[in-house]
């Protein structure tokens, strides 16, 4: 299952995630990455930080790539750059201890972002619940849906994974996405009670307004605006009222 995020404006350039996903696409190219694989079983080191920073396969770096480019901007632009690289070493950092928690004493070494990614999935449900998302499974896609929905349905499939996972057996990662994911949530709801939003929203006002379009409240689709009134957005119906104090909600 795949989900897509429809456009989300930004107000500030995403530095920090485009360099990551550099860095990690940069990382496919060492000859070993052994030495920085994240292993239950042998003494903690750097690698329990080093271990995000790599991909298994191109495969799995291109996934969790298109993740960051779609959902990490956003979430970069709301909390601020160096917030949030604090973040993705934290969200790295908390998937690896879930599974030394859940495998104490696997050998199995592991990399990848997907922990990081899931917790910034979880901190996006929260922030911008009302965007529109595309879900693809495999032979079938819904479109303009909700993403507080679309992301519902994403981590109830992580969770059944790794049921699947431990009945079989395997020492599933997957029990790591889903605890940074809901820890990504209450850290949003963190942020949400020192009003980042409030600041953030004021920015997109002054900058888009400044550009003569304006964000739908609901779905952030651009509308060409050359003065406060009344407004009607094409994509999801809604009607609302724009004007000095910003964007509510008409019946």
């Amino acid at each position: 299952m795949f989900v897509f995020e429809k456009a989300n404006h930004k107000y500030r350039f995403p530095i920090i995630t485009i360099c990551l996903i550099f860095l990690t696409l940069c990382t496919l190219f060492f000859d070993s990455i052994d030495s920085y694989a994240f292993t239950p079983k042998k003494e903690f080191g750097i690698s329990l930080f080093t271990s995000y920073f790599f991909n298994a396969t191109f495969v799995e770096w291109t996934t969790n790539a298109i993740y960051l480019y779609m959902f990490a901007d956003n979430i970069e632009d709301v909390v601020g750059h160096f917030n949030f690289f604090f973040l993705f070493l934290f969200f790295g950092f908390l998937a690896n201890l879930t599974y030394f928690v859940f495998h104490m004493d696997s050998i199995v070494p592991v990399v990848g972002t997907s922990g990081v990614v899931s917790g910034i999935l979880g901190m996006y449900y929260v922030f911008f619940p009302n965007v529109k998302s595309t879900m693809v499974f495999e032979k079938v896609t819904f479109r303009d849906v909700p993403i507080f929905f679309s992301l519902s349905i994403w981590i109830l499939v992580q969770g059944y994974l790794y049921i699947v996972e431990r009945h079989s057996n395997v020492q599933s990662t997957y029990i790591g996405q889903v605890v940074t994911f809901l820890i990504g949530m209450v850290v949003a709801h963190l942020l949400l009670k020192q009003n980042v939003l409030d600041k953030l929203e004021h920015n997109l006002r002054l900058t888009t307004f400044q550009n003569k379009t304006i964000l739908c409240p609901s779905c952030n689709h651009p509308i060409p605006a050359k003065k406060y009134g009344r407004f009607h957005c094409n994509s999801c119906q809604t009607n609302f009222f724009f004007d000095r104090t910003g964007k509510k909600f008409l019946p």
